[in-house]
């Protein structure tokens, strides 16, 4: 199957690395900087994202807009406030059944999803959410991961399953899409939370009470803005919010610990530390 991957970010090349271990995938990853292109395609690296690190064989990157004609399945691993604006741009050159999974996360003005407004703005109703307890740095690892995916037909699903065979990937699932998008977000608010308690008062019974008050905060928001609380136990929900909130390499944890600590300045234009959703 020919997949694109939108996006030669971190999270966007530990993805398209990993689906390329599926050797029935054709994957290459779409970057519009022809630098990082040449070095994937020639060197079997990424650096500045991964320094350390050798991609699979078989991935190969591109910067040829014309290489989305031949695309079966998009996934988008961009910042959230570009996503519109650039998908747009390329959207002359998808096939008209293309399958968009959108792995960003992010709500825009509204509180809209970026599903939503990718079906809204866009015209394209054949797009799925691929969220998750998931380290960029842990999937080019090739460990066992657990994603949600959001999806309408039966025929989405069969899609992506049959994209993720033979990878480290695994998917729960539900229909429940706008539910696995707002999840994606509002587990960040409480990691950040999570992580200010932490440096305060590293105390485990503190950590836990403040935990479980939010999943029970978590779950009314959740109702309250359309999602469904089942998919509060799936991978995006449960899974994401306790990697988020209680691992170190979890960016928004990482604000938390410096502002618990003392060590965050409040003029964000001087600060370095690059938050999720």
């Amino acid at each position: 199957m020919n997949i694109i991957v939108l996006g030669a970010g971190t999270f966007g090349t530990a993805i398209a690395n990993e689906l390329s271990v599926n050797t029935s995938n054709k994957v290459l990853l779409y970057s519009r900087n022809q630098k990082k292109v040449d070095e994937i395609n020639t060197q079997n690296t990424n650096k500045s994202c991964f320094p350390n690190k050798h991609l699979t064989k078989h991935l190969k990157a591109t910067s040829d807009k014309n290489d989305l004609t031949k695309a079966a399945v998009i996934f988008i691993a961009l910042p959230s406030t570009v996503i519109i604006e650039n998908v747009t741009t390329l959207k002359p050159y998808f096939k008209e059944d293309v399958l968009l999974v959108n792995l960003s996360k992010g709500l825009l003005a509204g509180g809209v999803t970026i599903v939503e407004s990718i079906q809204k703005e866009l015209g394209i109703s054949n797009v799925v959410a691929l969220k998750g307890p998931s380290f960029a740095v842990e999937v080019m690892e090739h460990a066992d991961t657990l994603l949600t995916l959001g999806y309408t037909t039966t025929e989405q699903y069969n899609t992506v399953n049959a994209i993720v065979k033979n990878t480290a990937l695994h998917i729960d699932c539900t229909t429940d899409i706008r539910g696995v998008e707002l999840l994606s977000v509002l587990k960040n608010i409480y990691a950040l939370v999570l992580g200010v308690v932490d440096a305060k008062y590293n105390s485990p019974n503190t950590r836990f009470m403040i935990l479980t008050k939010s999943f029970s905060e978590v779950r009314v928001l959740l109702r309250s803005l359309g999602g469904s609380e089942d998919t509060l136990f799936l991978a995006c929900g449960f899974g994401d919010l306790c990697l988020t909130s209680l691992n170190d390499l979890s960016r928004n944890r990482t604000l938390g610990l410096l502002i618990g600590k003392g060590f965050f300045n409040a003029d964000y234009k001087s600060n370095s530390v690059i938050l999720e959703g």
